[in-house]
């Protein structure tokens, strides 16, 4: 972990003039780059046998009050809350992500996207802005992002150009280098917030009580749920939230790669997927922990997002006593999501099911789809929610028929029922669900 880098954007600062005079002296860049190879060697002695995590609160201070004395023990002349602010730069440096520390902790940012080392986006509230800070060159975006992936047993190298992972705090990490990146290192962050609430839903005005409370029946009544939607535009939050409507004595597997899901429930097993390791052996898919999970005996079977084969088994998991199983998947409808997405991805399975099995397969295992999207202005929200009601033949092809239940009117900015009844309502009435449709 070594730092010789050209001048920092805090030191830029540092250097502007004021009244025409340089506010601190010429060979401030030497004397802070002296600062952070002293801290760097101090730091190491102090915590090379702590098995703290580097980025604690408790770490972060001990080192912080560290650098700080180092900055007053030397011969640089800089006011009280300049050392401070420098101190943590340099703190940020050597123990935490660099200069996008401070956007992992803020809760308001969802999306962090390295374009390049000069060229950070952040995403908050469903918009991106650029960021103020950069990194300091090639290889300092190279050291944070190896400083991101040495707890996840990842990689990435000449040999593994791209990695996927999930952090310590829960946040998904996509990294390209090149050759495969073009202009340097390129990665993002996927950031989730924790604790959201039906409440928080609601707030944000993602759904509306009505549309929510019909969802929590449905999933409390053990109905089949696919969440569809763009990228990013709140799949797994919805699952999140409607896992906590599950009750409390049916147990979960969940099934992810990465693990993304933070589920509010006391019944819950966690399996995440594995690429292959450095010998080209040891490769678990999500299609393996589909097998395993059912003869795990769970009440239900939570994918955090079938792309693959893996559809297969979920259906197979839906129609085999894993009522109440759901899951999430890319699609702009959910008819899309039926008669498009779902088939090719069963088809991946390599089954050799004809297009016509696949169909009726789709159509006896999925209850409800939630199409949720990003709009404009950032928002997400959901869409439109449809009940599947079994086949039909449309321009002499079978197709997943629906039934739209919710549809989101932009005029009137809140959802509308269709006029056409739920056909599951008595399903939900024999276990004393009772829904107003």
């Amino acid at each position: 972990m070594n730092f010789t880098p050209p001048r920092s954007s805090l030191i830029n600062r540092l250097q502007k003039t004021q009244g025409g005079q340089p506010t601190y002296s010429p060979n401030l860049d030497t004397s802070l780059n002296e600062v952070r190879k002293i801290a760097q060697k101090r730091i190491q002695e102090l915590f090379q046998h702590s098995i703290m995590d580097p980025r604690s609160p408790e770490v972060r201070q001990r080192a912080r009050s560290l650098v700080l004395q180092i900055l007053m023990d030397s011969d640089i002349d800089m006011p009280r809350p300049t050392q401070i602010a420098v101190a943590e730069e340099i703190v940020s440096d050597l123990l935490g992500y660099g200069p996008l520390e401070p956007y992992f902790n803020d809760p308001e940012v969802t999306e962090i996207k390295v374009n390049r080392y000069d060229c950070i986006m952040i995403e908050k509230h469903g918009k991106e802005t650029k960021a103020e800070v950069t990194f300091r060159d090639e290889q300092h975006c190279r050291d944070i992002l190896e400083r991101m992936l040495a707890p996840t047993g990842r990689r990435i190298d000449l040999a593994s150009p791209r990695v996927s992972a999930r952090l310590p705090d829960g946040s998904r990490l996509m990294a390209h280098i090149p050759p495969v990146a073009v202009e340097g290192t390129t990665f993002s962050v996927r950031r989730f917030k924790k604790g959201l609430t039906a409440e928080d839903l609601i707030r944000s005005r993602m759904f509306n009580e009505e549309t929510l409370d019909f969802l929590a029946k449905c999933v409390r009544g053990r109905l089949n749920l696919i969440c569809s939607g763009g990228t990013s535009s709140g799949k797994t939050t919805v699952l999140n939230v409607m896992a906590g409507f599950i009750p409390e004595d049916e147990s979960i597997i969940t099934i992810e790669d990465p693990a993304e899901l933070q589920l509010n429930h006391p019944n819950v097993r966690r399996w995440e997927a594995r690429p292959a390791g450095v010998e080209g052996y040891g490769e678990i898919t999500q299609r393996d922990l589909m097998a395993d999970a059912l003869r795990a005996a769970p009440k239900r079977i939570i994918v955090g997002e079938v792309r693959r084969g893996e559809a297969f088994d979920m259906l197979q998991a839906m129609n085999t006593g894993h009522d109440g199983s759901m899951t999430t998947l890319h699609a702009n409808s959910a008819e899309e999501a039926l008669n498009s997405r779902l088939v090719n991805m069963v088809q991946m399975a390599d089954m050799g099911l004809p297009y016509e099995a696949i169909i009726g397969q789709i159509a006896g295992s999925v209850d409800l789809v939630a199409q949720i999207c990003k709009d404009r202005t950032g928002r997400r929200r959901l869409d439109h929610i449809v009940e599947v009601v079994g086949t039909e033949v449309v321009n002499g092809r079978l197709v997943v028929a629906v039934n739209y239940l919710y549809r989101y009117d932009r005029e009137k900015d809140t959802w509308v029922r269709t006029a056409r009844e739920f056909a599951r309502r008595e399903k939900l009435a024999w276990q004393g669900i009772q829904v107003q449709y």
